[in-house]
Parts: structure tokens; sequence; C-alpha cells
């Protein structure tokens, strides 16, 4: 039988690991820019979370967007089809490959997207305001760093 002590330990861990505060800090941010989005009257479904940030503006492959969201195939089409119907994606064939379709942004789409981003903006300067400037900038830094590898500006030498 596990001692309580160990479950305390385990309690605690659960509490404070990074993993489950992005995910709360994660959730605390789609929230926040649903919030917005609906009180501007442009919601977007639930779906859109897991899709649109991995969309080029230029428009993707349905396979790498699957790959980038790490999701299947199946799932992305699902989603795409969803996200057509509400008239925010089109596909579009790829020049590249005759074969292959890209997911692009529609006109209302991409006003969609920079609503988001000016949602977005706002929730930065709350986010700023709960930390402070040095510690929302300690914070963006480390984030961008796990997220892709590399500090600010070794990715605009790329």
């Amino acid at each position: 039988m596990i001692d309580q002590e160990r479950i305390n330990t385990l309690r605690a861990a659960r509490a404070t690991g990074i993993g489950r505060m992005l995910l709360l800090a994660r959730r605390d941010f789609l929230a926040r820019v649903q919030e917005r989005l609906a009180s501007g009257g442009a919601s977007l479904p639930p779906s859109w979370a897991g899709l649109l940030p991995y969309i080029d503006i230029e428009g993707t492959r349905s396979t790498v967007l699957a790959q980038r969201a790490g999701i299947s195939k199946q799932v992305v089409a699902k989603v795409v089809k969803e996200l057509e119907a509400l008239g925010l994606l089109e596909r579009s064939p790829d020049k590249g490959d005759g074969r292959a379709f890209l997911v692009c942004f529609t006109e209302l789409g991409l006003e969609r997207l920079l609503s988001t981003h000016e949602a977005i903006t706002e929730i930065e300067h709350e986010y700023e305001a709960l930390l402070g400037a040095r510690k929302f900038g300690v914070l963006r830094e480390a984030l961008f760093q796990i997220a892709y590898g590399a500090q600010p500006h070794e990715m605009r030498k790329r």
C-alpha cells in the first residue's frame, strides 16, 4: 500500500508541476481570447484553438497541419470542414503539387485572425500588468526558448 506521505508529495508535485501550470495557463489564455471575441461578436468554435495557430498566412497543407498540431489527418479534415462551413477557411490547389491542397484563410478568416491577435495583445498587456514588465519579459523569452529551441535574437537570423 502506498503511504500517505508519498500521496501528499504526489499531490504537491501535480499542483506545481510545469506541465499542469502550462495547461492551466493555456486554458486561462484561451478563455480570455474567447471572451474577448464573443464580446465583439466574433466568437470562434472550440476547434479553432487546436488548428488555427498552425495555419500559415499563405496556407498550409493538411498533412503539415496534422504534424504541427500533433493530430491525425482525419481530425484535421473534420476541423477544416467545420471551419470551412463557418466561412473561415477554404481549400485551394497547391501550385507546387497538383495533387495536394492548401488550407487557407478566407477574407473572413483573416479578419477573425486579426481580431484574435488584437485580443491576444490586450491579454498580453493584462498578463504584463499582473506579473510586471520584467517578469513578463522573462516569461516570454523562456517560453520562446522552450517553443522554438532558440533565443529570440537567434530566430531573427534564420
